[in-house]
C-alpha cells in the first residue's frame, strides 16, 4: 500500500510540474509574440493582442483546478493572475526596448545636431523628444531621439546610434548598450515563472495537533445515601 501511494504521489508531482512548464512556455511565448508584433507590425495591434495574456493565464491556472491544487493559491488566484498580468505588461515594455537595442547593436554611430526639443505632458509625466539632423545635412532614420535621462538644447552636437533601415528610433550609445532592460525582462519573467511553479506545487497535508489527555481527576462514583 505504501509503494502504491508513493507511486501515485510521484505521478501527481510530475503532472503538476509538466502543467507548470506548459504554462511557463505559453506565458513566455505570448510575451515574445506581442513584442515581435510591436517591433515589426504595430504597437496598437500588440496592445490588443496583449489582452490575450490574462485570459490565457485564467484558463491555465484558474479553470484547470485539477492541475492546480494549491489551496493557498486558489484562495486568491485571481489576484495572483492580476500580478502576473502586470508583470507581463512591464516585461513586454522592457522586451521591446531590448529588441530595439539588439537592432541598434548592428547600427552605426553618427554625429547629429539637435534641431528642436518637443515636450509632451501626460498622466505618466513629461516626455521629451529631440529632432536631429546629421552634421552632413542628410536625415536621421527612425524618427526623433527620446533619451531616458539626458536633456539637450537646440544647437547641441551629440552622438547617436541609428538603424540605417529606420526600423527603430535612434538612441544614445550608452542607452543602446545598457543591460538594464534585459535584466528587467529576465527578472519579470522569473517572477511570473516563480508564481506558476508555486501555484502548481503539491499541497501539504494540514497538521493535526494531538489532543492531550485529560489531567482532571474523575469524579467519585455516585452512591445512594
Amino acid at each position: 500500500m505504501t509503494i502504491t501511494q508513493s507511486h501515485e504521489d510521484t505521478r501527481t508531482v510530475r503532472r503538476r510540474l509538466g502543467h507548470a512548464l506548459v504554462v511557463i512556455a505559453v506565458s513566455t511565448g505570448i510575451i515574445l509574440g506581442v513584442i515581435a508584433v510591436d517591433v515589426y507590425v504595430s504597437t496598437v495591434l500588440a496592445v490588443l493582442l496583449g489582452f490575450l495574456y490574462p485570459i490565457a493565464m485564467i484558463v491555465a491556472l484558474a479553470v484547470r483546478r485539477d492541475a492546480v491544487g494549491n489551496r493557498e493559491f486558489k484562495k486568491d488566484e485571481h489576484g495572483w493572475i492580476g500580478i502576473m498580468a502586470i508583470a507581463a505588461l512591464f516585461a513586454y515594455l522592457a522586451g521591446v526596448d531590448v529588441w530595439h537595442n539588439l537592432i541598434l547593436r548592428s547600427g552605426t554611430d553618427v554625429t547629429a545636431v539637435v534641431l528642436e526639443e518637443k515636450v509632451e505632458k501626460s498622466g505618466r509625466g513629461v516626455t521629451r523628444s529631440y529632432t536631429l539632423i546629421p552634421s552632413d545635412g542628410t536625415t536621421i532614420p527612425g524618427g526623433d531621439l527620446k533619451p531616458n535621462s539626458e536633456r539637450f538644447k537646440p544647437g547641441d552636437i551629440i552622438t547617436v546610434r541609428v538603424d540605417p533601415a529606420g526600423r527603430v528610433a535612434p538612441k544614445l550609445p550608452g542607452e543602446a548598450d545598457s543591460p538594464v532592460s534585459f535584466l528587467g525582462f529576465l527578472g519579470l519573467n522569473a517572477a511570473i515563472d516563480g508564481i506558476v511553479l508555486w501555484a502548481a506545487r503539491k499541497p501539504r497535508a494540514p497538521r493535526t495537533t494531538p489532543t492531550p489527555p485529560s489531567t482532571w481527576p474523575s469524579p467519585p462514583p455516585w452512591t445512594p445515601s
